[in-house]
């Protein structure tokens, strides 16, 4: 009887061709564009905000020391007509304030306010309508267009500036009533609770 004797031979190993690399490639790229879009640019946006929230109330309520405080204090009861030349003289003199928003220049249009905006570099055009939604300043549909755009994402980065103002009316017994954009300028009715 015959032994017989039978060899494996290990197969060589195969690597990943160019096709499965460019797969592969696809879907990491694809996987940081996700998390971009849905984690880090809204995370980012809504940093910035409580950043600016911050710089813009640093006083207590009580104190009222903080620019966002003394500016809701100084507004009298009644209705208050703020030309677009009063907004933009007050954005540029809390220049410092704002950062990282180099520049920023506001207009109030029929159906809303938009405001050119220069940050990180780069420039955009913030479009948003005003309202009141249960005795509350909110912003309605909210976008920022352009290079900057991509960077933020306005809605998450107004949040909190939006309850920051809606907590400081609040807090000194100021109520909106009434809240109209007319060309070149905002029209606000307050009164005092």
């Amino acid at each position: 009887m015959r032994s017989r004797s039978t060899r494996f031979q290990a197969r060589p190993r195969r690597s990943l061709s160019c096709l499965g690399w460019t797969v592969a490639l696809i879907w990491l790229l694809v996987a940081l564009v996700a998390l971009y879009l849905f984690w880090l640019r809204p995370s980012l946006s809504r940093m910035i905000g409580e950043q600016t929230a911050l710089r813009l109330d640093t006083g207590s309520s009580a104190a009222a020391t903080g620019v966002l405080p003394t500016l809701v204090a100084a507004l009298p009861a009644g209705e208050v007509r703020i030309t677009e030349q009063e907004a933009n003289a007050y954005l540029q003199a809390h220049a410092d304030l704002l950062a990282p928003i180099e520049q920023a220049s506001l207009r109030f249009v029929s159906d809303g306010l938009e405001v050119d905006v220069r940050a990180f570099g780069l420039d955009g055009t913030a479009r948003m309508g005003l309202a009141l939604q249960n005795g509350r300043v909110i912003a309605l549909n909210p976008r920022l267009d352009g290079p900057l755009g991509r960077l933020v994402t306005l809605d998450e980065l107004l949040a909190p500036l939006e309850q920051q103002l809606n907590d400081q009316l609040e807090a000194q017994g100021r109520r909106i009533t009434d809240l109209r954009i007319i060309p070149g300028a905002l029209v606000v009715t307050l009164t005092d609770a």
